[in-house]
């Protein structure tokens, strides 16, 4: 079985955060979509998307905006559905705030999301009233989740799978960990967002590939941009953060 995990593309939270933790602060939306770069990043996805081996058999995505778009153009490329999952949200869950107070929110209404591409299939628990209930996510409820979709990975999908999961920064790097380093994915249930010791950077749209065998597993490539060297949207390699402290 093999697990092709790609982050979305760069959203309009990543972009403000890109710029200071004021503008972050001051801009951030609990649901953002993808800015102008991201829906580019996107489209560069899924042009490229047709030449990975082994062909993705399943398609799924989390529930907020910025993946199901960056799906989208997979899908088409595929043919296939996006099959939406409210296991895979990103950590610590849909945020606003409110006189300058972080606080839950319960996410986008079914009608907003199933407006982005009739390939997306939706789960009875994604409604008009959202999906979520609206609080934030702990740093030990987020490290159990992780968890929990490892084992979903791994325990519901035939060896000869190739799971496409568009999916976040955050429990995206919690979920390779889970799955290469569970002793190390587990002592993160003790951090805060923005203090975790141990950390896979993703970039936006960046692929990684683990092969998953029953006592075992082979990485293939992680946090993989060919897809923007192509687009020419890229050049070289460079090592940056995936977030200022506290905007993953």
């Amino acid at each position: 079985m093999h697990l092709l995990l790609i982050r979305h593309g760069q959203s309009e939270n990543n972009a403000n955060a890109a710029k200071s933790v004021e503008a972050y602060r001051q801009g951030r939306k609990p649901d953002p979509e993808l800015t102008e770069l991201g829906r580019h990043q996107a489209e560069a996805l899924g042009a490229w998307i047709g030449s990975v081996s082994p062909r993705p058999t399943k398609l799924y995505s989390s529930p907020m905006m910025r993946t199901i778009q960056t799906a989208a153009p997979v899908a088409e490329a595929l043919d296939m559905p996006i099959t939406v999952s409210d296991l895979i949200f990103e950590r610590p869950g849909p945020v606003e705030i409110v006189d300058g107070a972080e606080t839950g929110h319960p996410g986008s209404p079914l009608s907003t999301l199933s407006a982005i591409t009739d390939r997306a299939v939706f789960p009875e628990t994604i409604t008009e009233e959202g999906w979520r209930e609206a609080r934030i996510e702990t740093a030990a409820e987020a490290a159990d989740r992780a968890g929990r979709i490892a084992e979903w990975v791994r325990e519901t999908h035939d060896d000869d799978d190739c799971i496409a999961l568009v999916a976040h920064g955050a429990i995206g790097s919690m979920l390779l960990l889970h799955l290469i380093a569970p002793r190390l994915a587990a002592d993160l249930r003790n951090y805060p967002i923005g203090s975790e010791p141990h950390w896979v950077g993703l970039q936006n749209t960046a692929t990684s590939m683990i092969e998953l065998h029953p006592n075992g597993y082979e990485v293939h490539w992680i946090n993989r941009v060919d897809h923007l060297i192509e687009a020419g949207m890229v050049h070289g390699a460079v090592a940056a953060s995936t977030g200022n402290p506290g905007t993953r």
